[in-house]
């Protein structure tokens, strides 16, 4: 009986592979990154034996792999059903280590802990007094922006849009006037600039300026959209400089009107 057991057996062939754990070392490493001792994994021989081929092994961990995506995705649905606030907060704070942590979890355990559903809902909360409070601060600063009126900024630049310049702008005392894109959130805005500083845009008849903008800043860009071909002369006169093209004037009838000609006639001026 015995013998016909031995002579049924089949012996199955083994593989072999480098161990990942200590590279094939045999050895790991402390954190000081010294060999310390035997690797745990290998045994301290550097290579691990298999019963199944390195095919076999790759295709079960691919079927895992696909098994744990379906689970994620699984475990996320029921979660935002259940928790829709929560959800949208990790959701929208991809960057938060702590959101991103407990999403982890979400996906894998299907759930989290009462003490970090706790913490997600409070992070939640806080995050609804904040927007609450930019939202107040948004209405609070359109409330106290100072009129503008660009119209004669805007009707000077939109007609050298239309005579082929590409790009228009008006340059005087060191700001940068421009139309928003049209395809943009603020087109219609006209934004103004200083040294490739943002210093904010002039939208429905009013500046909104950026923090970068002083208020001496603001009391020059009211005074320039006032009578923007005036300011355009005087920069001129006084740099020398066409407050267009930012070209040197040297033709003594630009000299004399402070601006350049042809860059006058682009605005309508």
């Amino acid at each position: 009986m015995y013998a016909e057991l031995c002579a049924s057996d089949e012996v199955r062939p083994t593989f072999e592979s480098r161990c990942t754990k200590c590279g094939g070392s045999g050895r790991w490493n402390s954190w000081s990154g010294r060999a310390s001792g035997s690797c745990f994994a290998c045994k301290g021989v550097g290579i691990l034996t298999h019963k199944t081929s390195p095919e076999a092994r790759a295709k079960a961990t691919e079927s895992r792999a696909r098994t744990a995506d379906r689970n994620a995705t699984e475990n996320w649905a029921a979660f935002t059903a259940a928790n829709p606030e929560v959800a949208a907060w990790m959701d929208g704070n991809a960057s938060f280590e702590f959101a991103v942590s407990l999403k982890a979890a979400v996906l894998r355990y299907g759930d989290l802990t009462d003490r970090q559903l706790a913490s997600a809902q409070k992070c939640v909360e806080g995050q609804k007094t904040r927007d609450a409070d930019r939202a107040a601060a948004a209405v609070a600063r359109e409330a106290a922006a100072p009129a503008v009126d660009v119209g004669a900024i805007e009707a000077a630049i939109a007609t050298a849009v239309a005579r082929g310049v590409k790009r228009p702008a008006l340059r005087v005392a060191g700001l940068r006037f421009s139309l928003a894109p049209v395809a943009g959130k603020n087109a219609g805005a006209v934004y103004v600039k200083e040294d490739g500083i943002y210093l904010g845009k002039v939208m429905g008849g009013k500046l909104f300026a950026s923090r970068d903008c002083s208020e001496a800043q603001a009391a020059a860009i009211v005074e320039v959209a006032a009578d923007p071909k005036g300011a355009a002369i005087a920069h001129g006169k006084l740099t020398g400089q066409c407050s267009i093209c930012s070209r040197e004037l040297t033709d003594p009838k630009s000299i004399d009107l402070g601006i350049g000609p042809i860059c006058a006639s682009n605005m309508g001026w």
